[in-house]
């Protein structure tokens, strides 16, 4: 067997092998006394049928195996050749020729490795950290918020108001009612159903809509016509005063007042920009790494990445296939500055010898745990050392070491933060997410 390795362009591989008629003739040989002493061929006593015979019936099931040994001898000798191919990005389907005595038998396998990266620049950046002061309206709205979800429903008998919670029986022609709570105060309903307002518990009302794809009530996505109304009850939505009542019905110590929990949520909206300015700070941090740091991506790893965002997100059979190329185009810049920044964090990791123990992996998936709202014990099941969820998780931590080893080594500047962020300042990464992700909401 001979095999070569041919390097095209950085992080490509080509694996060109190539077996001689003798060997391929010898291979088909082995295999074939393999299954003489395994097969009762009737006819013949055991281990005696003729190798024309075996061929005759098991021809396909030989060929394909030595087929197989073939193309695992090349990429073997391959892996031999050239270490760091055992942990291919991406291998193509390979190209392989037909098993025929007295011909030879060839294989060719593309694959795409990590290609050497040059880290030019990660440290010395200059950072900006937006600084967001806590506005008294947003403690407002946050409290207001906050009674809303722990509002009740309360009966009223007159007619229906804005921002009141009508319950009807639904019906389109030819159907038959359904009952259906309206909250006028959200708009999305209110444009709809305003007719309800001034009306009474037993008025039927009948209104004509079109009701677009994206509508929050699933029962009316898409449909459009004349609809029947016919109210049932007419409610209030009554919002809990801050009160002793309240403060203990959310799990507050006595003597809480209303003070304190306005002290409280204004912390905890104070906590949460400084996150927010933190991750603004990461987010320049993988900016100025991909920018300072160029690297060649390889075409198809990439684009397998691209599909994989894409599957993970969209439902193919809801979309059209030309919106989806358009879609696949537009991820490819930002899911390789994802890629590019994942190659250079990890080669400066390999520099500053940055190194994630088990114990620590397993502290992050807690963390992820709770994040999503599940028991943090379960890390220990979810997260097993040398699984593939295990090591993923473990360069992702190492990558965030990365990034605060970068921001420790630059300087930070305050400055304002315009609330209404551009979407410019954004990464290509997140625009695009946030495009996806509108697009898999007007699949829902």
């Amino acid at each position: 067997m001979a095999v070569v390795l041919e390097r095209p362009k950085p992080g490509v591989v080509i694996v060109r092998a190539e077996y001689s008629p003798d060997e391929v003739r010898k291979k088909i040989d082995e295999i074939v006394a393999k299954y003489r002493k395994e097969l009762n061929i009737p006819g013949f006593r055991p281990g005696k049928a003729p190798k024309s015979i075996i061929l005759s019936r098991y021809g396909e099931y030989i060929r394909q195996e030595v087929k197989q040994e073939f193309l695992q001898n090349a990429v073997d000798e391959a892996v031999k050749q050239m270490p760091g191919l055992d942990s291919a990005l991406f291998v193509d389907e390979p190209k392989v020729g037909e098993i025929e005595e007295g011909k030879p038998f060839t294989v060719e396998i593309y694959a795409e490795v990590k290609p050497e990266i040059e880290v030019k620049k990660y440290k010395g950046f200059e950072l900006e950290k937006p600084e967001v002061p806590v506005e008294e309206s947003e403690v407002d709205a946050a409290i207001e918020d906050i009674l809303s979800r722990n509002a009740t429903l309360e009966e009223r008998q007159r007619p229906v108001q804005e921002n009141d919670y009508v319950e009807v029986k639904f019906s389109e022609e030819g159907q038959e009612p359904i009952p259906m709570l309206i909250p006028l105060d959200d708009p999305e309903f209110a444009q709809f159903f305003g007719e309800l307002v001034g009306k009474s518990a037993g008025d039927v009302v009948e209104i004509e809509a079109q009701f677009p794809e994206a509508f929050p009530d699933r029962r009316l996505r898409g449909k459009s016509g004349r609809f029947k109304l016919e109210i049932v009850k007419v409610m209030e939505q009554v919002k809990p005063e801050l009160n002793e009542e309240f403060f203990k019905k959310i799990g507050k110590p006595a003597g809480y007042t209303a003070e304190d929990f306005r002290n409280e949520v204004r912390e905890f909206i104070k906590q949460q920009k400084s996150r927010q300015s933190t991750d603004e700070l990461r987010r320049q941090v993988v900016e100025k790494l991909v920018r300072e740091n160029p690297v060649d991506v390889p075409e198809k790893y990439l684009m397998s990445r691209v599909d994989q965002y894409i599957a993970e997100r969209v439902d193919p059979s809801k979309i059209k296939q030309e919106d989806l190329e358009k879609l696949r185009e537009k991820l490819k810049s930002s899911i390789a500055e994802e890629i590019t920044f994942e190659f250079v964090a990890d080669k400066i990791a390999e520099i500053e010898e940055i190194k994630v123990e088990d114990r620590e992996v397993l502290d992050a998936a807690r963390g992820v745990l709770v994040s999503m709202g599940y028991d943090p014990s379960l890390a220990e099941q979810l997260y097993k050392p040398g699984t593939e969820e295990f090591e993923r998780l473990r360069r992702r931590v190492i990558r965030d070491r990365v990034i605060d080893l970068v921001m420790a080594n630059s300087s930070v500047r305050s400055v304002p933060h315009d609330q209404s962020r551009d979407t410019s300042s954004q990464s290509s990464v997140e625009a695009e997410e946030n495009r996806v992700a509108e697009k898999k909401n007007e699949q829902k």
